[in-house]
């Protein structure tokens, strides 16, 4: 778990691990150069937890870096992260493990977006995850249970991209080992609140949406192509003209592109 300048939303994510029905885990927290109370809050942590052990970095190295460091840090043989604003059910790592079978290059569950005010389950249905699938749309959502061995066989988790961090290392994993599997038991909460200052800005958002094309393309098909054009639009909030809407429909993710186009073309009107 990395973490950085989120004290208050901190504990609540390290006591949704220690509150799992599955027992034998570390828990490795990288505080990447917080300046907020995080110090004091992981130092009272370790002191109670022998399960958990923390690396204080004195300067921010960034997300991917710390996630790096979090992964050479582990002795088991299984790993998987969480957000410092994020959230695990109690049975996350237990459904995880129970589902584990190794002729999938990893496992993952649905998620829960928690919004404040409202909740949506998100990629609900089981699902044997594909390359080609995975080159449409991050399918394995957030974060993944994968034996470390193959993590760091393929380097980990890449220091030069700015967002689609996770999207690009479960992608290299299926590359690699194959299809991977999702189970439809939603295990991790995703928290959406707006109030709360992101990673990653927009503009990061962008800037890793062009590289992780730029790292991947060559992999892709044309309805690939399309669809991270699509997602190129969507994260600028660029205009979705009609005749582009109807050509992006035969690569896909239908509900997702008439939203949009509804949203950009009509939605301002009525609010005015």
């Amino acid at each position: 778990m990395p973490t950085k300048n989120r004290s208050s939303l901190l504990k609540k994510a390290i006591d949704s691990v220690l509150n799992q029905d599955y027992e034998n885990f570390e828990l490795i927290i990288i505080n990447d150069g917080s300046t907020d109370d995080t110090l004091f809050v992981l130092q009272d942590y370790q002191n109670r937890y022998a399960n958990i052990y923390c690396v204080h970095n004195k300067t921010s190295k960034g997300i991917a870096q710390a996630r790096n460091q979090a992964l050479k840090s582990c002795s088991g043989e299984f790993v998987t992260g969480i957000d410092d604003d994020d959230y695990f059910y109690p049975d996350r790592l237990s459904s995880l493990m129970v589902s584990y079978d190794d002729k999938y290059s990893f496992i993952c569950s649905s998620v829960i977006w928690d919004f404040g005010v409202r909740t949506k389950i998100a990629d609900s249905r089981r699902k044997i995850i594909n390359l080609t699938e995975q080159l449409n749309y991050n399918h394995a959502t957030t974060q993944v249970l994968v034996k470390k061995e193959r993590l760091m066989k393929i380097g980990g988790f890449d220091n030069n991209l700015v967002a689609r961090i996770d999207y690009d290392s479960w992608t290299l994993l299926i590359e690699r080992y194959g299809c991977a599997l999702r189970i439809d038991h939603p295990t991790y909460i995703l928290n959406r609140c707006r109030d709360i200052e992101r990673v990653t800005s927009s503009d990061n958002n962008i800037i890793g949406n062009h590289q992780f094309l730029a790292k991947h393309k060559h992999k892709m098909n044309t309805h690939n192509l399309i669809n991270h054009e699509f997602r190129d639009l969507y994260a600028r909030d660029a205009p979705y003209a009609f005749k582009t809407f109807i050509s992006h429909l035969p690569a896909g993710y239908i509900l997702n592109k008439f939203k949009y186009y509804i949203r950009r073309n009509f939605l301002p009107r009525w609010h005015k």
